[in-house]
C-alpha cells in the first residue's frame, strides 16, 4: 500500500492505518472549581492541547456541582478557539465569528463540569484523533477514509467541500453537511506526516524572574508543552498533561508557570526541534530531512545539502551550477558550453543559427544541411557534401574531382595557360572516350589543332609510339619529325 501523505521516517508504520476515535460524540471532563482551568480574568477554560474547533456548538453541564459564573448547565454554546490550550464561549455562532465572548465571572463547584461536541444537525467541523485523543498528522483528505452510515464519503482536499469531507490545519476533518445525531461513523487514517524541523528551532530562551511574574512570552512558538525543556537555576520542570496541573503550561507562545518562580531565578528555555538525531538521521548536527513542512525552508550560503534525487516543477538558481556527473534533460532554453559538447540524439537550432569563432574541426558522421549554409572562410570536407536541395547554383573559385556526378553542363571552359582548347558554346570539342586500342598513343602524343577561317594548322613533330589501325586514318603537313615508332595498318598522308 502506497503512502498518500508524505514520505514517512523509518518506524512510522506505528502511526499509520490507525482506526479513528469516535467523533460523532467527544466529551470534555473537567475541574470547573479550579482557577487553573477556569480563568474568571481571561474568561478562558483550559484544556492542553484541547480538540475544540472554532465555531462549534457545545452543550455545557456543571456535573451536579454549582455552574461557572455565567454559564447555565446544559446550555448549548459555540467555541471561540482562543490557542491549542484555550477556549472561550460565545452565546452564539455569530458572537463566536466575532470573537465576543462571554464573561465569565467566577469559577463553580465540582470537579465533574463538561463540554460535549457531538453529531448534532449544525457542527460540520470535528477533530480527527486516534487513541483517545491523539490528533492525526494528515494534510490531505486522501489520507482518510471516512464512513458515515456505512456509506464511503469522497475525500475532497478543500476547507470548503461541496460534497464528501475536506481537511483543514490541525485535523481538523469538515463535513460538507452537518452529520445528524443518528448518524454512524467510522474512520481510518491511512498514513500520517512525519513532523521535522529545522535547525533554528533549537532555540534557547532565557529570562530573570523578578518573585511575582508567571508569565514568559517566547521567542518561538512550540507545538506542545512538551516541545521545551524548562529550568529552574538548572533544575528541570515537570510541565503540565492532559489530566494534571504541574509547574508550567504553554499559552501558544507564551509559557506560564503555575507559581511565580523566585526573585532572581534564572529560567532557561530550551527548544527541542530534534534537527541532529532526528528519526533517520545521524545526529550529527544537519537536518536530515523536511518531510511534514508546509512553509519555507531557507538555508544559509555556509550550509550544504546533500541528496539523492529532486522532482519539481521549476528551478531557478541566481549564481552558478556545477554538475560533476551526467546531466540529463529533454529542453534547454539557452546552452553554454566551454570545451567538448556531447548531444545524446542531436543537435537542433530551431532560431538564431550556430555562431561559430573557433571553427569546426570534427564530424564522425554525415552533416546534412537542408537549407542555407553560408560559409565567409574555407570549408575542408573530408568525406563529401549531400546537397538535397533539386535546384539551386553553387558557385566557387573552383572544384576538385572528376566531375561524375555534374549535370546538365551546356557549354566549358578549359584553362590552364595560353595552349589549349578554349570552347564558349557547345560548338567545340566533344569528347566521349579515348580509350580505342586503334589510338594508343593519342592522348600522350597529340600537341595542338588549331581551325580558324578555314584554316588548319597541325603540329609537324610526332612524338611517342603510336599506331594507326586499319579504319584509321592520319594526315599530317610536312615536314614531319618522327621521333618514335609509328605502326600504320591504316592510311597515313604527309602533305
Amino acid at each position: 500500500m502506497g503512502y498518500y501523505g508524505n514520505q514517512p521516517s523509518v518506524g512510522e508504520h506505528n502511526d499509520t492505518f490507525k482506526k479513528l476515535d469516535d467523533i460523532s460524540s467527544y466529551t470534555l471532563t473537567f475541574d470547573g472549581s479550579s482557577s487553573a482551568v477556569v480563568s474568571a480574568g481571561n474568561d478562558t477554560i483550559t484544556d492542553n492541547n484541547h480538540r475544540f474547533v472554532q465555531g462549534q456548538r457545545v452543550t455545557y453541564t456543571n456535573g451536579s456541582g454549582g455552574n461557572i459564573g455565567g454559564l447555565t448547565t446544559g446550555t448549548a454554546y459555540f467555541v471561540i478557539k482562543h490557542d491549542q490550550n484555550n477556549i472561550k464561549l460565545a452565546t452564539n455562532a455569530s458572537n463566536a465569528a466575532a470573537g465576543t465572548a462571554i464573561n465569565l465571572t467566577a469559577v463553580g463547584s465540582g470537579t465533574s463540569h463538561t463540554l460535549n461536541v457531538a453529531f448534532d444537525g449544525t457542527n460540520t467541523k470535528f477533530t480527527a484523533t486516534y487513541d483517545s485523543g491523539s490528533k492525526a498528522k494528515v494534510t490531505k483528505a486522501g489520507q482518510l477514509q471516512i464512513s458515515v452510515n456505512g456509506v464511503i464519503q469522497q475525500p475532497v482536499d478543500s476547507t470548503s467541500p461541496s460534497n464528501g469531507f475536506g481537511i483543514d490545519s490541525n485535523a481538523v476533518l469538515i463535513f460538507s453537511s452537518a452529520p445528524a445525531s443518528t448518524d454512524d461513523f467510522w474512520g481510518y487514517a491511512f498514513a500520517t506526516n512525519t513532523i521535522s524541523w529545522e535547525v533554528t528551532d533549537n532555540k534557547v530562551d532565557t529570562f530573570t524572574a523578578t518573585g511575582s511574574q508567571t508569565n514568559f512570552v517566547l521567542s518561538k512558538t512550540p507545538a506542545t508543552n512538551e516541545n521545551v525543556l524548562v529550568t529552574l537555576d538548572g533544575v528541570v520542570q515537570y510541565p503540565s498533561d492532559n489530566t494534571n496541573t504541574r509547574a508550567y503550561k504553554l499559552l501558544s507562545n507564551v509559557l506560564v508557570f503555575t507559581s511565580a518562580p523566585a526573585n532572581n531565578v534564572v529560567v532557561q528555555v530550551r527548544h527541542i526541534g530534534f534537527a541532529a538525531g532526528m528519526a533517520g538521521g545521524s545526529g550529527s548536527g544537519g537536518v536530515t530531512n523536511f518531510y511534514g513542512r508546509t512553509g519555507a525552508v531557507s538555508l544559509t550560503s555556509s550550509d550544504d545539502v546533500t541528496l539523492r534525487n529532486i522532482t519539481g516543477a521549476a528551478a531557478t538558481f541566481s549564481g552558478n551550477v556545477s554538475i560533476a556527473g551526467t546531466l540529463t534533460y529533454e529542453d534547454v532554453t539557452n546552452f553554454d558550453s566551454i570545451g567538448l559538447a556531447t548531444a545524446r540524439t542531436g543537435l537542433r537550432v530551431t532560431a538564431g543559427g550556430i555562431d561559430v569563432t573557433a571553427g569546426i574541426s570534427t564530424f564522425g558522421a554525415a552533416v546534412d544541411i537542408n537549407s542555407t549554409l553560408d560559409v565567409s572562410g574555407n570549408t575542408l570536407v573530408g568525406s563529401g557534401i549531400t546537397m538535397f536541395a533539386s535546384t539551386g547554383i553553387v558557385s566557387a573559385t573552383g572544384f576538385r574531382g572528376d566531375g561524375t556526378y555534374l549535370t546538365g553542363v551546356s557549354a566549358g571552359y578549359w584553362a590552364q595557360d595560353s595552349v589549349g582548347v578554349t570552347t564558349i558554346t557547345s560548338a567545340g570539342v566533344n569528347t566521349t572516350t579515348v580509350n580505342d586500342s586503334d589510338l594508343v598513343g593519342a592522348g600522350s602524343s597529340f600537341q595542338g589543332l588549331y581551325i580558324s577561317n578555314g584554316m588548319m594548322i597541325t603540329d609537324n613533330a610526332l612524338n611517342g609510339n603510336h599506331y594507326i589501325g586499319t579504319s584509321h586514318n592520319g594526315l599530317m603537313s610536312g615536314p614531319v619529325t618522327i621521333n618514335g615508332v609509328l605502326t600504320v595498318d591504316g592510311n597515313y598522308v604527309v602533305v
